[in-house]
């Protein structure tokens, strides 16, 4: 299903333990591990001596090492999923510390240059590029309150990618504890809550949780806004339900009421499920981004892994 991923890293200790969870991922062959140097930024540029060549060459140094550390975290020679590293850098000409402008750096191998745009849209542009089906992104929380916010980045592939997007938390250990990070990854598609807003896009979701590998259990989820609703809710889901069931799978259905982020939150966490899986587009579509509300809302604030499917990639007729 995602035979060929994208995992976009920062170097940060974060995007090192998101790296681990590859190898809970059924079926993937190819790893196109990315790094975003934003060499736009004079005072990154400053701290270099204002040279490109130095950045650059640290970039892709830290980036191959990482390459090598995954290959052989997912078993070196022996292992049947390969590992690409792609850096891109965005450069712009810009006004050094004397006055002098900064021309944009040489064309070099081991690095592809952008001349403007965001950290966000040069992932998207990555992703088209390697053809890859998912996007893997860490995002860390302060011991995983309601209410914490994914990093800009994160935010902005979230909102506008075209990719589908599967965002890994962290979980930064409280004082008393053992400091370090808690990752949210083993065995990350047992138990899956999918919601559906019972619109044509929502399909995307259910197909996707019923081919998943490894799914021991699938919750089927709805929320409705008043109780007129509910018996059309309840025949839609349980047609659904009849598809997704098979042998050694457990399929649920769950008819909510209320404000649908907060009851689907309460849902994932009282079941302790290991994935949320929802679709870009719905009745929750807002102009100019491509997720709709709710699913912004509970992808901002889950404390476990969210996947998000887009519609775009899936046309219906």
């Amino acid at each position: 299903m995602f035979e060929k991923v994208l995992i976009p890293i920062d170097f940060s200790r974060y995007t090192g333990r998101m790296i681990e969870c590859i190898t809970k991922i059924p079926g993937i062959r190819e790893v196109v591990l990315l790094h975003v140097l934003d060499a736009s930024n004079p005072k990154l540029l400053e701290k270099s001596g204002w040279s490109y060549d130095s950045i650059i060459s640290e970039a892709s140094t830290r980036l191959n090492e990482q390459a090598e550390l995954l290959f052989a975290l997912i078993g070196g020679k022996e292992a049947t999923i390969s590992v690409k590293p792609v850096l891109k850098v965005i450069v712009e000409p810009m006004s050094g510390a004397d006055g002098v402008n900064l021309k944009p750096p040489e064309p070099r191998q081991d690095a592809d240059f952008i001349y403007g745009g965001t950290v966000g849209e040069a992932i998207q542009k990555a992703a088209m590029e390697e053809d890859v089906s998912l996007i893997i992104m860490g995002a860390q929380g302060k011991g995983m309150m309601e209410g914490m916010l994914l990093g800009s980045v994160s935010t902005e592939v979230l909102r506008q990618g075209e990719t589908d997007l599967l965002i890994i938390r962290h979980k930064i250990l409280e004082k008393g504890e053992e400091a370090g990070i808690e990752s949210f990854c083993p065995d990350i598609f047992s138990r899956v809550l999918v919601t559906t807003d019972l619109s044509p896009a929502s399909r995307d979701a259910i197909a996707l949780a019923g081919g998943l590998k490894g799914a021991r259990e699938i919750l089927l989820v709805h929320v409705i806004s008043k109780e007129a609703e509910f018996d059309r809710a309840a025949e839609e889901l349980n047609r659904m339900r009849q598809d997704l069931e098979q042998p050694g799978r457990a399929v649920t259905v769950h008819i909510l009421k209320g404000r649908p982020a907060d009851r689907i939150l309460d849902l994932a966490k009282k079941q302790d499920v290991s994935l949320l899986i929802f679709s870009s587009q719905g009745k929750g579509w807002i102009k100019q981004m491509r997720l709709g509300s709710t699913s912004f809302d509970v992808a901002r604030r889950a404390d476990r892994p969210v996947l998000v499917v887009r519609q775009e990639r899936r046309p219906y007729e």
